[in-house]
């Protein structure tokens, strides 16, 4: 299977998820607040609406400032009954459902919504991520929680992976030499090394490739999505360290990729 073809089946599992999880939502939960800053479950689930509605015209070049962009389907939505933002949600899914039957070459250009050129594939891989990180804003929100371990979030887990090289060696400011070891616990285990090399550049190897660890960090899964998701204060994760304790900080401080 192409990663694309996975990139598709998990925005499939992950939208379907929320949907089903939106019927069973009260008034209440409808209006819970989220970890997102200001907006309500029922926020969350325009801005599922603007992202899908977005992605069904073909991923247009937004015009205007990014969070324009994000804030508009949210506020044109926002009182609106909730079986009316589920049923357009609903039926934006079955027309991206043809689409997604009926994939591009993975290298067809494509641009984020805030403006950087990408590929057809590392865009839909991008909505898994954002889909599926709703979706558990979603169920922490209502205290439903699930799909830690599904299709989605092994996407997102390897998109955070992937970044995890540059966020040690550049955000952190890992010097040459340096080794890190990262185990994540959980639904989705981890256990990787990121080796720093005299360009003072990162990349993944396995720790028994890599040496002595210069610092070893452990954490839970959901702890590294959420911190990676911008979700919580660095406080609200426990992690824990052996060997340089300033340079492990400084990861986690600096692990969220999400705009």
């Amino acid at each position: 299977m192409r990663p694309m073809d996975r990139y598709a089946a998990a925005l499939r599992h992950t939208l379907r998820a929320s949907l089903a999880l939106g019927t069973e939502l009260s008034d209440a939960q409808w209006h819970a607040p989220t970890e997102c800053p200001l907006w309500t479950v029922g926020d969350i689930y325009a801005h599922l609406v603007g992202g899908e509605l977005w992605s069904v015209e073909g991923f247009p070049t937004p015009t205007g400032p990014f969070q324009t962009w994000v804030d508009y389907p949210v506020l044109a939505r926002r009182g609106r009954p909730r079986h009316e933002v589920l049923a357009e949600l609903a039926a934006l899914v079955d027309k991206r459902e043809v689409q997604l039957s009926a994939l591009p070459d993975p290298q067809t250009p494509a641009t984020y919504p805030w403006g950087e050129p990408t590929t057809f594939d590392q865009l839909l891989a991008t909505r898994v991520l954002d889909c599926w990180v709703h979706e558990q804003d979603i169920r922490r929100a209502v205290g439903l929680p699930g799909n830690l371990g599904s299709p989605a979030a092994r996407v997102t887990r390897d998109q955070f992976l992937g970044l995890l090289p540059r966020i040690v060696a550049r955000r952190a400011g890992a010097p040459p030499g340096t080794t890190v070891r990262w185990t994540v616990l959980g639904d989705l285990a981890v256990d990787v090394a990121v080796a720093v090399d005299d360009s003072r550049r990162g990349r993944l190897v396995p720790p028994a490739e890599a040496g002595p660890a210069t610092t070893h960090v452990t954490l839970g899964w959901e702890s590294y999505a959420r911190l990676s998701a911008g979700r919580g204060e660095r406080a609200d994760h426990p992690a824990w360290v052996t060997g340089d304790s300033e340079l492990a900080q400084r990861i986690l401080a600096g692990l969220a990729v999400t705009p």
